[in-house]
């Protein structure tokens, strides 16, 4: 029989705090006096204390919870949540670049890990790190429960029960307490919970003592890989060895959201829009330097003029293809300035890009052969639409797109410039004759007694090609020719077999 060495080689020390009421806390609802309720799916995921007094508890249908409590009822937002949890990564990371947030999988519980052993020698001891880090969660009004541990899953585990920090935990000291833990705390694995309780187990020692006897293995075969990889997490054990591991995993490094925000301060008031081309071309010029410097592009910038009485207008710049260089956006920045006045004397310029995507992820085509006019053709073709959509609006650029239907003017229809088309022609398409330009709606044609006249007389020259479609709204039959005016302009017209009158439909180029 083999002993588990619960020691690591690399130590670590984590924070976990577990944002106990996040669900009602993200949505900044004073829950003090009534009885309130989160629900999600119609179920209970978030009781206050006066809706559990009344009997409302986990799980239970919204319906049931109204009845016993008469209970204020919001749903969760996940998004509001998250953005919390984000807000306060970036406030934590103050304290170390070792933090990542946790999310249980069946539970409303979410909250932050923090590594902060190699942080204790700059903030004076645990102690004083710890206390730092409460007030942070304090000041920014969220409820916490914290645990201590030197696995980033012990401390999640931890934090159901309360131990204060002393500041001379060891190692043996967080086992022990892991170790008394009841095993209804794996909450992410339910199936694994309801056969360790069918089997008698009742806390985490009793996993323990079954690894200690039969090795790993054995648990791998009852309960699976994942959950044995999870409950060895929670001790730091390899499992290959039913020991710690000799290397240990590298920490996750948290990333602050980064922005480019540059501003000018002008020494007078402009009011003229040219007087604002230069300080548009420096500022620029820095946002190039920044995303070059970061191997970084960027579609989307905004522009924010202020005056002395902080008033302020704000001006947003699109382009289709991601850019690092400035000239285009300067191109596109000048053509909005020049068609529209100056709200007011403009004593500050700011511009600010949030959103930048990395240089990496672009797909490149290889080209050996004439690679350098291709690209110079494309980019200038690019610059061009960026252009002319950023002069006569989104709307007035656009494509056309074949759509399925056997009336030849519902066949095709407008779609954004940046989408593809949809060419793929049914062979009607390819066997028939069909006009390059299809009027928008047929115009009735003149039938005399010599013939047909629309403009002069014409001559059909081939046809009729039937076309029957609609049958179960407004049903259309329509004989489709060709036809050949005086001047040799050759005309797309039909008969509606059931108007009995003749339409111009298109025209040949």
């Amino acid at each position: 029989m083999m002993s588990i060495n619960y020691y690591p080689a690399n130590e670590r020390l984590w924070l976990a705090l577990r944002l106990s009421k996040l669900p009602l806390e993200a949505l900044k609802i004073d829950a003090t006096t009534e009885a309130i309720v989160i629900t999600e799916m119609q179920r209970v995921i978030y009781a206050n204390e006066n809706a559990r007094s009344a009997g409302v508890a986990f799980g239970m249908d919204a319906t049931t919870a109204q009845l016993l409590s008469n209970c204020e009822v919001h749903l969760r937002n996940r998004t509001l949540e998250k953005q919390a949890l984000n807000h306060l990564s970036a406030q934590l990371y103050q304290f170390t670049p070792y933090l990542e947030t946790y999310e249980c999988e069946y539970l409303p519980h979410s909250g932050l890990l923090l590594e902060i052993f190699s942080c204790l020698q700059l903030f004076s001891g645990l102690q004083s790190l710890a206390s730092k880090i409460f007030n942070c969660l304090k000041d920014a009004h969220y409820s916490f429960e914290y645990g201590l541990a030197h696995t980033a899953k012990g401390a999640w585990l931890l934090s159901f029960k309360h131990y204060p920090i002393c500041g001379n935990e060891t190692q043996t000291i967080f086992c022990e307490r892991l170790k008394s833990l009841p095993i209804h705390l794996l909450q992410d694995y339910p199936n694994a919970i309801d056969a360790l309780k069918k089997t008698g187990f009742t806390t985490l020692a009793d996993i323990a003592k079954q690894i200690d006897a039969q090795k790993i293995s054995s648990i791998k075969k009852r309960l699976g890989a994942e959950f044995t990889e999870y409950f060895c997490g929670i001790f730091g054990i390899e499992q290959n060895f039913q020991q710690n591991s000799l290397f240990a995993n590298p920490l996750p490094n948290y990333k602050p959201l980064e922005f480019f925000s540059d501003y000018i301060q002008f020494d007078y008031p402009i009011t003229q829009n040219d007087q604002l081309y230069y300080p548009v071309e420096s500022l620029l010029q820095n946002l190039s330097d920044y995303l070059q410097k970061r191997q970084l592009e960027c579609q989307h910038i905004e522009w924010t003029l202020s005056d002395i009485y902080h008033n302020k207008f704000l001006l947003n710049v699109h382009s289709d293809t991601p850019e690092s260089h400035w000239q285009l956006l300067y191109d596109l920045t000048l053509i909005q300035l020049d068609s529209r006045e100056l709200p007011f004397e403009v004593d500050s310029l700011t511009l600010i890009c949030r959103n930048t995507n990395s240089m990496q992820n672009r797909n490149q085509l290889l080209v050996f052969d004439h690679s350098r006019k291709s690209r110079s053709v494309g980019r200038s073709f690019a610059i061009t639409m960026a252009k002319l959509k950023a002069r006569l609006g989104d709307q007035s650029i656009y494509k056309l797109s074949y759509r399925d239907s056997l009336l030849p003017e519902k066949s095709h229809c407008k779609i954004s410039f940046n989408d593809t088309p949809n060419q793929n022609l049914p062979p009607i398409h390819k066997k028939s004759l069909r006009p390059t330009w299809l009027l928008d709606c047929p115009l009735m044609i003149e039938e005399r007694t010599q013939g047909l006249y629309w403009r002069g007389k014409l001559n059909l020259l081939a046809g009729p090609e039937r076309i029957n479609a609609q049958w179960w709204e407004k049903p259309v039959a329509r004989d489709y020719f060709i036809a050949q005016r005086h001047d040799h302009v050759r005309l797309w017209v039909f008969f509606d077999l059931h108007q009995k009158a003749w339409y111009l439909h298109g025209i040949f180029a």
